[in-house]
């Protein structure tokens, strides 16, 4: 699988940069006009690059590239030689370019995280919520299971130190914003005002996760598609639920069945 244009950015952008005594926190994507999750302007590349500048990117998204499915497969126990065998290149080319393991499945990890929200689309103006959820949330899923077991181990590993211990706790924030915004973009376009009830941004946060889909991939044999489904209905029922519960009218449809 290719690398998307979001992909290649951010994921040349993290290899290039050089080492500092006190790393910056990471940047969170947010939802931008265009209707996906965007990133800071800071995290952009120039346009124009030399060729050894450009021969360099493709090595590292080469590398990044083949360091995400091997994740995806091997989680946390990923090791340079495997990232090196998916690449089709030597162990010796990869710390080239990542001056550790650490820092080769910190920058991969960062990737897929800032380029999840590319794939998110985002409700048009006057469009029915509930066609909305049933459009984004098996992206959603497509999405956590392809990017495989890395998310959840990475949640709940003990002892993570340095770049992996800075990833783990972007990837709780990160988390933690999407949701809510996801939250917001649903309860508003149900046609409610002001914040969502707790209990539904908990609701949400439940069907978005990578534990819902591999409980139902994993243990109930669905395909991602057929687990988005499912959660864009069960969704549906509860911001129903939510908006009737706040006095308001619904304006999302209603299945008969």
């Amino acid at each position: 699988m290719g690398l998307t244009a979001g992909e290649a950015r951010i994921g040349d952008e993290l290899g290039d940069v050089e080492p500092q005594s006190a790393p910056a926190p990471a940047a969170s994507p947010h939802l931008g006009p265009g209707g996906t999750l965007t990133l800071p302007e800071a995290l952009t590349l120039p346009e124009a690059l030399t060729l050894p500048e450009e021969q360099r990117l493709t090595a590292r998204n080469r590398i990044l590239r083949a360091a995400r499915t091997v994740l995806a497969e091997r989680g946390l126990a990923t090791r340079v030689e495997d990232v090196a065998a998916a690449a089709g290149i030597g162990r010796r080319t990869v710390f080239r370019h990542f001056a550790s393991r650490d820092a080769l499945l910190a920058a991969a990890i960062t990737s897929s995280m800032q380029s999840y929200g590319d794939h998110i689309p985002r409700p048009a103006t006057d469009q029915d919520v509930h066609a909305w959820l049933e459009v984004a949330l098996p992206a959603i899923h497509r999405m956590n299971a392809r990017h495989g077991r890395i998310y959840w181990e990475i949640a709940f590993a003990q002892g993570l130190d340095g770049e992996l211990a800075d990833v783990a706790e972007t990837r709780k924030v990160a988390r933690n914003q999407l949701v809510q915004q996801f939250t917001r973009m649903a309860w508003h376009a149900a046609g409610s005002q002001g914040q969502p009830p707790r209990w539904l941004t908990d609701t949400f946060a439940i069907h978005l996760s990578a534990f819902a889909t591999e409980a139902l991939v994993g243990d109930f044999g669905r395909t991602p598609e057929e687990a988005g489904q499912s959660a864009a209905r069960a969704l549906g029922a509860a911001l129903a639920t939510a908006v009737y519960e706040q006095g308001s009218r619904p304006t999302i449809r209603r299945d008969s069945t």
